[in-house]
């Protein structure tokens, strides 16, 4: 028999596992449970032994090697004490109803950027980075009370000062216990998220990390807009010619929270006060300029960017939608979105000759 001393969720979980199960269910022991062996069965085919006491096992384990316990056989527990495990053939992965998400730092100190720590009724511990999108980071974002994402990470990659340290980590039994967290379009709160239970392979290195606001400011901005094109088959950076009056048109922006780059093309457009406004921008204040999709215009045409200068240096269209209210305004007036979700096609990128 196993004693129920230091038992918890990670242990019970791994002993369901070893004896062929899928994941725990539920655990108690004698004293508590109907579903019990009896005593005298205990005295009669285990000699009233307990092989097992002061079993603790790392999350994930896979063997008994994993696990922490004293000398086979010593003990000091009573039939009471007796371990009581419910399991299940069914891999529903991990429960993350009713779950708190908080954002620590050294010492376990709370704030708007830190280490994601679960905390659950029976449970609490790090989730695995491996896999964590934008739009589940933002949804822990939402759960810790914050209301926009500013940047995510695993924990190796991030100063010691911003996140949770391994000296209270080992004093409060704080690791990874979720892994593969998934947060779909349709997910409001993290209930609706799907989670496994860790596997082990997954430590505190490689914890989930996040930093939130609730400023309202800008994220993204605008900061320059050119036009672009190089000769077909020249595919080195300074092959491009930049700034001219006509070529594919590409813009530049940058994450004023987190203070990242990004550049790319801009999509193609109907809207005539946008095109005089993207001339008006590299400086030629043509009303009426002549435009294109770039997939209607030849490669050894040489006045865009050719797909192979594109491949070469990883370039795609960098917004979804891209619009200026009325002729001739500046980048600061125009409305744009960055296109994360949907990235439309090179083809369907903007040509412009001012």
């Amino acid at each position: 028999m196993v004693c129920d001393d230091r038992m918890n969720d990670n242990t019970a979980d791994f002993l369901c596992r070893a004896a062929g199960f899928n994941s725990m269910v539920s655990w108690s022991n004698n004293g508590l449970s109907y579903n019990r062996i009896s005593y005298n069965s205990w005295r009669d085919r285990f000699g009233m032994v307990f092989a097992l006491d002061n079993l603790q096992c790392i999350p994930g384990a896979r063997e008994l090697q994993n696990c922490s316990y004293n000398p086979i056989g010593h003990h000091d527990c009573s039939y009471s004490e007796g371990l009581v495990l419910h399991c299940s053939t069914e891999d529903d992965g991990m429960d993350l109803q009713g779950m708190d998400v908080e954002l620590q730092k050294v010492n376990g100190a709370i704030s708007s950027n830190g280490t994601v720590v679960l905390n659950g009724t029976q449970t609490s511990g790090l989730v695995c980075a491996d896999g964590v999108d934008a739009r589940t980071a933002t949804l822990l974002c939402h759960e810790a009370g914050y209301d926009y994402l500013v940047d995510y990470n695993s924990a190796k990659n991030v100063n010691s000062s911003d996140k949770l340290d391994c000296d209270t980590m080992r004093d409060r039994d704080i690791s990874v216990i979720a892994e593969d967290l998934n947060c779909t379009a349709n997910s409001t709160e993290l209930g609706a998220c799907s989670a496994s239970v860790a596997s082990g392979d997954c430590d505190a290195d490689d914890a989930l990390w996040l930093s939130c606001t609730n400023d309202r400011g800008p994220e993204w901005v605008l900061t320059n807009l050119t036009m672009a094109y190089n000769e077909a088959g020249h595919h080195d950076e300074r092959d491009a010619r930049v700034g001219g009056r006509y070529g594919s048109v590409v813009v530049f922006l940058e994450n004023k929270r987190t203070g990242e780059y990004r550049f790319g093309l801009v999509p193609y457009t109907g809207s005539s006060y946008t095109r005089s406004s993207m001339c008006y921008m590299t400086g030629y204040t043509n009303r009426y300029p002549s435009y294109r999709r770039t997939g209607q215009i030849s490669d050894n045409a040489n006045i865009k960017l050719s797909c192979g200068f594109l491949l070469e240096h990883e370039i795609s269209v960098v917004l979804s939608y891209f619009w200026c209210p009325v002729y001739y305004q500046n980048l600061s007036e125009c409305e744009f979105t960055l296109a994360d979700d949907h990235v439309p096609s090179n083809s369907d990128a903007m040509y412009l000759h001012c």
